[in-house]
C-alpha cells in the first residue's frame, strides 16, 4: 500500500498518509481540513547491493572509532605513566 506525503494549505502542516482500498479521504491531522497538496518524496530502494553497501560503509566507520580510541588510549597511556 503505498504512503503518500501531503501538505495542508490551510495550515501547512505536512504529514504522510498510509492509502487503503477502503480509506476515507486524506485529512490534515492538525486541523482536518481537506485542502491538501501532495509533496513529492523521496523513495527508498534496498536490494543486496545498497544493504552491501550500507553495511560496508558502517564497518569502515566503526574500523575508524576504533582506530580513534586506540589512538587516544595510548596517548593517554604515555601521558599518565602507571606508578
Amino acid at each position: 500500500m503505498p504512503i503518500y506525503e501531503y501538505e495542508c494549505r490551510g495550515c501547512g502542516h505536512q504529514f504522510e498518509f498510509l492509502l487503503l482500498p477502503a480509506s476515507p479521504a486524506a485529512a490534515c491531522p492538525s486541523c482536518s481540513g481537506q485542502d491538501l497538496e501532495r509533496v513529492i518524496s523521496m523513495f527508498a530502494v534496498s536490494s543486496d547491493g545498497t544493504r552491501k553497501l550500507a553495511l560496508d560503509a558502517g564497518r569502515k566507520r566503526a574500523a575508524g572509532v576504533k582506530r580513534e580510541k586506540d589512538h587516544a588510549d595510548a596517548e593517554y597511556e604515555r601521558n599518565h605513566p602507571h606508578d
